[in-house]
């Protein structure tokens, strides 16, 4: 019995280093390729940058779950050093997640649970930077129940979406992972990921048609007082956890995305609640597993997606 059991563990061992040295096997090839397609444009074409457009103004309720007292703008930031480079327009709604999709080339968002007009799927006018619900009744993405504080939309080469959301403090509660239908506004919820973070940044790192899942959270004081940081990789049909980077030095980097163009993830740290404090880009390296402050950039900017050109 015992060596049975030796053995099936053994066997799960031998299957999960496997699997781990397929997913690093698969980002170190596909940064390859993603180096040498990036020369070859530079060599042909010169560097080109692409559009990064965020979204400024979060929900500021002072009670969590509670009504938003302001509404988004659409803006568009200079990814070289985090500078404003024109401000489009109101959203009309509360915007707590950003996504570009090229396949439809369509800007889509997710809304805060406290937006008083509309929570849900919204896309978003890149002339105007109006938003509009992508189905009126789908309010809470069609997740029965309480309201569900769904963010950090993110959309893979093949246009699929998925989001994530924290799960209100609970014994034995992890959060959540969903995939949303573009079409319908309506997620599919996958409970319990194993893992808490809390402000931090779903994306896909694309490498032409290999795509992979990131979860960058915060900076997190363990129980011995060091502070740490993780980069997840994720299962991107059901939200569980393929493999762990640490990041150093720990900063937080919120609701970001992968520059199509270095395959860098770029994120935002802000003190929420605090409209005096400074917002920052910061560059998180998965590859390397390295955090670097970009600069300074607009007051309150809350999200973050990049266009490809």
């Amino acid at each position: 019995m015992f060596n049975e059991a030796l053995s099936h563990g053994e066997n799960h061992m031998k299957s999960t280093w496997k699997r781990l040295m397929v997913v690093v096997a698969v980002l170190v090839a596909g940064v390859q390729v993603a180096a040498a397609q990036t020369a070859a444009a530079d060599a042909r074409f010169g560097p080109r940058q692409p559009i990064l457009y965020g979204t400024v103004e979060d929900c500021d309720n002072p009670v969590p779950g509670g009504p938003c007292t302001e509404t988004s703008r659409l803006v568009q930031i200079d990814p070289s050093t985090g500078a404003l480079i024109r401000e489009i327009g109101p959203v009309g709604y509360t915007v707590n997640g950003l996504a570009w999709d090229s396949w439809t080339g369509t800007l889509y968002a997710s809304t805060a649970i406290g937006d008083v007009t509309f929570h849900g799927l919204i896309t978003i006018d890149t002339l105007t930077g109006q938003g509009t619900p992508v189905n009126p009744a789908a309010v809470n993405f069609g997740l029965a129940g309480a309201k569900s504080p769904v963010h950090s939309i993110a959309i893979d080469f093949f246009g699929q979406m998925v989001a994530w959301y924290d799960e209100r403090p609970a014994p034995g509660v992890t959060d959540s992972f969903v995939r949303i239908n573009k079409r319908t506004g309506i997620a599919k919820e996958f409970n319990n990921t194993g893992i808490d973070t809390h402000q931090n940044g779903i994306a896909f790192q694309n490498f032409g048609p290999i795509s992979v899942l990131w979860n960058i959270d915060t900076a997190v004081t363990q129980d011995d007082g060091t502070v740490t940081q993780t980069a997840f990789l994720l299962n991107p049909f059901n939200g569980q956890v393929l493999f762990e980077r640490p990041i150093t030095p720990p900063i937080m980097a919120a609701l970001g995305d992968f520059n199509p163009r270095n395959d860098l993830y770029y994120g935002l740290e802000f003190v929420a609640f605090d409209d005096t404090a400074p917002t920052s880009i910061v560059v998180i390296d998965t590859i390397r597993g390295t955090a670097t402050r970009l600069g300074e950039t607009v007051p309150k900017l809350h999200t973050l997606a990049f266009v490809k050109r």
